[in-house]
This record gives structure tokens, sequence and C-alpha cells, in this order.
């Protein structure tokens, strides 16, 4: 999440209550900038119609955007960027403002409306785009005893970010094909110190830090169905149970030998789906290439079975505009009517960059069943 006041002029509360509308009618407006290809402020922009800024923390490109823009020239749609801002109006005519990202723009289409006005709409995209598109031409090798993170600095070189040191070095020496995408490279070497996937955040960094659970972070906004409640219209809480299984079976056959079966079943009366739960057996049967033995085999299908009961609670909401959010936020949910108190980890969020407009939110958490 951004910090309530970026810039530190308001307390968190003074911030919190404007939100909320805790002292009067809330009041929002957007703005944008225009900027070159090094992310460099050139200009205002004024010619913006309307625009959605939208975040998937579990796509390869994160943060997107739709604008429609007025077709009066002066944008280069292959080098300049947008950057919108969402702002709030304070209770002394002051305003607290918060980037919305910084995106390049694909090639717009033109539409010559009703009333005779051309405008341009346009997808736009966060900086992991230069890197999907980037790709080697050669092979790409990085030696043994290389600190990742040496590594990753020196594939993000041009990009402004924020890369958290790590003294864990590569034990063997990695090579990626020719024709391979920089962003790949970059999310191979992350994951191999269980570090997230690049990310690029509201004001234009890349990020590349730890993983860390949702359960060990703190939630960094509550949204509570109270009387100054940000929620709007329904809320839907999603829990499929209906072909988790309760019985696992792994096989290992192999030539000139007997064949070893392991076997697990769910049978915990307080599980909702375990085998005295349901009144039935819903079986998965794989095929196990990777085990020495009987006893091997065995505990891989409890180790299975304990994996696969570990399914997503989602949740999708809506609010009104609360321009914080950054990527993979934790929050936590306050719904009685849906007997929800429990903090998510939010993975969509949609943001409509008009006054009035609803914000919606899709979330979820691991529940064991």
């Amino acid at each position: 999440m951004q910090a309530l006041d970026p810039l530190g002029h308001y307390t968190d509360a003074e911030v919190s209550d404007a939100l909320t509308g805790r002292q009067g009618s809330r009041y929002m407006s957007y703005r944008y900038d225009r900027l070159d290809e090094l992310n460099k402020y050139i200009e205002p922009i004024d010619y913006v119609l309307s625009g959605t800024v939208s975040n998937n923390a579990l796509a390869d490109i994160k943060r997107t955007a739709k604008f429609s823009l007025l077709d009066r020239g002066g944008l280069n749609y292959l080098k300049d960027r947008i950057r919108p801002w969402a702002r709030l109006g304070m209770f002394d005519g002051g305003f607290v403002e918060w980037p919305q990202g910084v995106f390049l723009l694909s090639t717009p289409e033109r539409e010559l409306g009703t009333d005779g006005i051309v405008r341009r709409n346009v997808e736009a995209y966060d900086q992991l785009l230069v890197l999907q598109q980037d790709k080697t031409t050669d092979r790409y090798s990085i030696a043994a005893g290389v600190k990742y993170t040496d590594a990753i600095n020196t594939l993000a070189f041009s990009f402004s970010r924020s890369v958290v040191p790590s003294a864990l070095t590569l034990p063997a020496g990695m090579e990626w094909e020719p024709g391979t995408a920089k962003l790949r490279i970059l999310n191979d070497l992350l994951g191999a110190i269980n570090y997230e996937s690049s990310w690029f955040d509201e004001a234009g960094n890349l990020i590349c830090r730890p993983y860390l659970s949702p359960a060990d972070r703190t939630p960094g906004y509550t949204y509570a169905a109270d009387s100054m409640s940000l929620i709007i219209g329904p809320s839907t809480q999603t829990l499929d149970l209906f072909e988790v299984p309760n019985k696992w079976v792994l096989v290992k056959s192999e030539a000139d030998q007997v064949p070893l079966v392991g076997t697990y079943t769910n049978t915990l009366s307080t599980s909702p789906t375990s085998t005295v739960s349901r009144g039935r057996v819903i079986v998965d049967v794989r095929t196990e290439t990777d085990a020495a033995d009987q006893a091997t085999l065995t505990a891989k299908a409890e180790r299975l079975g304990f994996s696969a009961s570990q399914i997503f609670e989602n949740i999708k909401f809506s609010t009104a505009s609360v321009p914080l959010h950054s990527n993979a936020d934790v929050l936590r949910l306050n719904f009685p009517g849906l007997a929800v108190d429990a903090v998510y980890s939010e993975h969509t969020w949609d943001l409509p960059l008009a006054v009035g407009a609803a914000m919606s939110h899709t979330v979820r958490r691991v529940v064991n069943v």
C-alpha cells in the first residue's frame, strides 16, 4: 500500500477521515503527466477523457491501463509515457495525491464519434513490458559464484529500482537460450532465492524483494462494513469445495518390478471434504516416477493430500475509490454479514479514474478443507 500521505503534509487520521467522508463529502479528482522514454516529466496532459488502472499480482505484467484521449497530436505513442495521479481534497482546501503507475502506450485505435470528435483508445502497460519484449540475441550466461542480486541489478541496470540485497550466490552457472525474454530471466533469478516475481510500483520503480507470506505481513488497510464503510454494493464469497478429493493414490510402476501403491485418505471429522463428512469418496490417482520405496511413496501421498486440502477462499467486493493500493497488498476484511473477519491478499483491483466510480477488488486466502 502507498502511504496515506506520501508527502507527510497531513496526519494519517486526517487523510483517513477525508477518504471515508467522516467530515463531509469526499472530493476526488484526477490528473495526468506526459513523460519521455526515460520517465522524465515533459508536461501535464489535459486531453484524457477517461482512464482505468488495473493491477493483477498473478500476471506477468502486473499493472495495466486503458485511456481514451482526444486526438490533439503531440503525444508520441512509440516513446512517450503517461503517469496518472489520483487527488483527494482535504479539509483545508489542499490535496493529497498518489501516482497510479507509469505506462507505455500501445498503437492507439482512432474513433470518430457521432459528435464529430476523434478519440484515441489506448491500451497501456507498465515497464515490465520492456523486459518482456527485450529478448536475448545470444546465449545468456551467469557464472557460478555470482550473487543473485548482483545478476539482477546487471539485468535491470536501466531502470529505477529497489533490489533487496541477498548474500546468496549461484551454486552453478545458469544459461538461457537466445530469444529468451529478459523478464523470464529476471523472474528465474528471483524465484531461485525465494523472492517475489518482479513488479513496478506506482511511481515507476522496479521492486525485487523477498517473498513474505501474507500471514506474516501486517495488513496495509482495513475494509469494514460499518457506519463509515467505503464498500459499495454486494460482496461475493467463493469457496469451491465441489471437486476437492479426499483420497489420493500414487502409483509407481516399472518393468520387471512389483508396482508400488501409496494412498492417503482424509477421514478427519473436522474437515468438510473428508470421507466422513461427505459420506463418499472422491479419488485423485496419479503416476509417480520419483519414489525410492513404499514408505517414501506413502509419505508423498500424504503430503499431496495435505497440499491439495489447502484451497483459496476468494472474495470480490467494490468500494469507493481508494487510490492507495499497490501490488499484492494484504488487507483485513470485516464483513459481519458474511461472517468474515480475516486477513486476505489482494491479487486484482481495477480503479476507474472517474469521479464517483467504484473500485473493484478480488482478494483471497488459503483455508484448510
